[in-house]
C-alpha cells in the first residue's frame, strides 16, 4: 500500500517515464499481444515466463526512421539475479521486412528505482533506427523469470494501446508483478535442493514430551504439598 502511495505522490514526470502494461499468460505470441501503436513512446512491459519452454509476445509500429530503442530487465530478486546466463531471458525482434534478431543479455547493471523501493538488473539496451512498419517481438528463456522490456524513449503516459484488455493495472499491476512468487516453481534445481532431503517435523512430538513432563511436575509438585500439610496438622 505504501508503495503504491509512493506511485501517486510522486512527480508527474516520473512517474510517465515508463507507461506500464502487464503482460498476461495467455499473450505466448506477438500476434496474441497488444499493440503499441508509436514505438518512440516509453513504454515498460511487464510479464512473466512461467518455464523453459514458455514466451511472451507483443508488437510495436514504428515509422520510417523512428529512433528505436528497446531494453530488457529483470527483478533484482531471486530466483532472477542467480541465473546464470544462458537462462536469462532474451528478445527475438521480427522486423516488418521478415527478418529475424535475437538480442542476448550483454551485461549486468543493478540499480534501484527510489520511488516504488524496487530494484533491477538491467541486461540489454539496443538503439537504432526503425523501419517502417509493425516489429513482432517474443521474450524468451531457459527458466522462469520476471522480465521487464522497455521500448520507447517520449516520456508520454496514457497513450493508446490496441489489443490490450488490462490496460488499467497500471502501478498496481506492476507492484503485484514485482511481489510474485509464481515464478519461484522453476525446473532449474540448486545444489541445495539435490543434496538437501526434507526436514521431517518433530514439532508434535515435541510439544507432547513438553507436556507430559508440566503434567509430572504438577503432579509431583501436588502430592509434596499435601504431605507437607499433613505433617504440620499432626499434634506434637
Amino acid at each position: 500500500v505504501v508503495l503504491v502511495v509512493l506511485f501517486v505522490l510522486m512527480p508527474a514526470s516520473v512517474a510517465s517515464a515508463h507507461d506500464p502494461i502487464i503482460l498476461t499468460a495467455e499473450q505466448t505470441t506477438p500476434a496474441r499481444g497488444p499493440l503499441l501503436v508509436d514505438g518512440t513512446i516509453s513504454f515498460a512491459l511487464y510479464g512473466s515466463l512461467e518455464g523453459p519452454t514458455d514466451t511472451r509476445g507483443f508488437r510495436v509500429q514504428f515509422q520510417q526512421d523512428d529512433p528505436m530503442y528497446l531494453s530488457i530487465l529483470i527483478p533484482d530478486l531471486a530466483p532472477e539475479n542467480a541465473l546464470e546466463d544462458g537462462l536469462l531471458p532474451t528478445l527475438e525482434v521480427l522486423d516488418p521486412m521478415g527478418e529475424v534478431s535475437t538480442y542476448e543479455p550483454t551485461e549486468r547493471v543493478t540499480f534501484a528505482e527510489p520511488y516504488s523501493g524496487t530494484n533491477y538488473v538491467r541486461l540489454l539496451e539496443y538503439e537504432g533506427v526503425a523501419l517502417g512498419g509493425i516489429y513482432e517481438i517474443t521474450i524468451k528463456g531457459l527458466a522462469a523469470s520476471r522480465f521487464t522490456v522497455s521500448v520507447g524513449k517520449i516520456e508520454q503516459f496514457g497513450t493508446a494501446v490496441e489489443d490490450i484488455d488490462n490496460r488499467d493495472l497500471g502501478v498496481a499491476g506492476v507492484m503485484d508483478w514485482y511481489a510474485s512468487e509464481d515464478v519461484m516453481d522453476t525446473d532449474v534445481v540448486t545444489p541445495a535442493e539435490t543434496s538437501t532431503a526434507p526436514a521431517s517435523d518433530n514439532s508434535g512430538v515435541v510439544l507432547l514430551v513438553v507436556l507430559v513432563s508440566l503434567g509430572v511436575v504438577a503432579v509431583v509438585g501436588a502430592r509434596v504439598l499435601k504431605a507437607r500439610k499433613s505433617l504440620s496438622a499432626d499434634p506434637e
